[in-house]
């Protein structure tokens, strides 16, 4: 592994720790900015005891507690290292794809968030609004980054995903007898379309129906269920067209703007 990749790697933990923060926060309607004008701190989920900076190391300080509080020695879930590790995992496919530049790093500060959606949508089945602004405002940061002069485009392709994805919902809701897209997905659409332009629309098709073929799989045999939620499948696929090579998905210098 190349020494570049370390400070990324520590980075990546960080933001992996504030995606904890955030997919914990969030769907319990708490401020994951700030809290009576001051800055929201971490506490123990079981005694409530604010967290000082030994308890917040990203992965050591949980490695180093034998995943247990520190304070009521109640133990401390897979969930919190696992979202650190996937998170770092990702703003390291980042650095191979952009390297040290402004999409990069964009891409990078909008990685917590992406992971947070995930886990978010496993444990409560809803993909928040206030998340999918957030990642919305960094896509349009995103393409102005890399094709200023194509911001329409991608805002019409945006309204056309989430257009299309509607339609395919009712369809699907009319064929199945039962909802198909929540319009928390929908939603989602929009934010892939702002990312990615139109040109890569069937290839997000197809990844997010396999991601999504996954994990059905992966919940029936888990849960026992057949309903399972389809944001994290969305997700994947948009972080696996952001980060597959131009070369290799094709769609380089399209309308002129050239992706990475």
């Amino acid at each position: 592994m190349s020494f570049d990749f370390i400070p990324v790697l520590v980075l990546g933990l960080a933001l992996g720790s504030f995606a904890s923060a955030v997919s914990w926060r969030v769907p319990r309607e708490q401020s994951w900015i700030a809290a009576k004008g001051r800055a929201a701190h971490s506490v123990c989920p079981s005694c409530g005891h604010r967290l000082g900076w030994r308890d917040l190391v990203p992965l050591f300080s949980w490695l180093m507690s034998r995943g247990r509080c520190r304070h009521c020695h109640a133990a401390i879930g897979w969930r919190y290292p696992l979202i650190e590790l996937a998170t770092a995992a990702g703003c390291a496919a980042v650095y191979a794809v952009y390297g040290f530049s402004f999409p990069g790093a964009i891409l990078m500060a909008a990685m917590p968030f992406f992971v947070a959606m995930i886990v978010i949508d496993f444990e409560h089945m809803i993909l928040p609004d206030q998340l999918n602004i957030v990642l919305a405002v960094l896509g349009l940061a995103f393409v102005l980054a890399r094709a200023p002069g194509a911001i329409l485009f991608f805002i019409a392709a945006a309204l056309a995903y989430a257009a299309l994805a509607f339609a395919l919902g009712w369809i699907m809701q009319k064929l199945l007898k039962k909802e198909a897209l929540g319009l928390g997905d929908v939603k989602f659409f929009a934010v892939a379309g702002l990312w990615l332009g139109w040109p890569p629309f069937p290839l997000y098709l197809i990844l997010s129906g396999l991601f999504g073929v996954g994990i059905g799989v992966v919940f029936k045999i888990w849960k026992g269920g057949a309903l399972f939620p389809f944001g994290p499948a969305l997700v994947l696929a948009l972080l696996a067209c952001l980060l597959i090579p131009a070369e290799i998905r094709g769609f380089s210098g399209v309308f002129g703007v050239g992706m990475p």
